[in-house]
């Protein structure tokens, strides 16, 4: 396919409205992650970031409210306070994979978020591109990977701490790819 115009579009919250939610939920259905995904989830975001090549929607992001049970899940559960953000909500069509079109969104959505901290959930295995990203971004994989409901591998929690600093957390000790209390 030949790519003629692309176009990354940021919808802020305040702007996101229901036939906006509609057209992201159909990607994100594709996606196939997302339990009953919903005009409401959607619109709980901070920010999506929608990307389009030709006038087609091939990308998605959102930066949502922290509701995750990931910390739980980790061991991290003394954390999960001080997070208030989830990156997620990503799928790019297959024929547009690997052209960095995650770590675009991505960056969009954290435009302005360096004083925040922010997690972010995604599956572990060798060559997951979604892993290489988060990393780029300045998130780190803690705590203990758990079985995932959607396949037969393992999901992990990334955390980005604002910039600087473990800021609000007390008595951290960050050891290998575990947080202790």
């Amino acid at each position: 396919m030949e790519i003629n115009s692309l176009v990354y579009r940021v919808v802020e919250k305040s702007n996101i409205t229901d036939e906006i939610a509609l057209v992201f939920i159909q990607h994100l259905t594709k996606q196939g992650k997302v339990t009953i995904p919903s005009i409401d989830k959607v619109r709980s975001c901070c920010r999506i970031v929608m990307c389009f090549v030709n006038d087609e929607l091939i990308g998605i992001g959102g930066l949502k409210p922290n509701e995750s049970l990931a910390f739980e899940k980790a061991g991290l559960l003394s954390l999960k306070e001080v997070f208030a953000f989830e990156l997620g909500y990503f799928f790019v069509s297959e024929t547009f994979r690997g052209l960095g079109i995650s770590s675009a969104i991505a960056r969009l959505l954290l435009v302005n978020r360096l004083e925040e901290n922010i997690l972010a959930t995604t599956e572990l295995y060798a060559h997951n591109p979604m892993m290489k990203t988060l990393e780029k971004l300045g998130f780190k994989h803690y705590g203990i990977p758990w079985k995932s409901i959607w396949h037969d591998g393992t999901i992990g929690v990334f955390l980005k701490f604002k910039k600087g600093r473990f800021s609000n957390i007390p008595d951290l000790e960050v050891t290998a790819n575990r947080v202790i209390n």
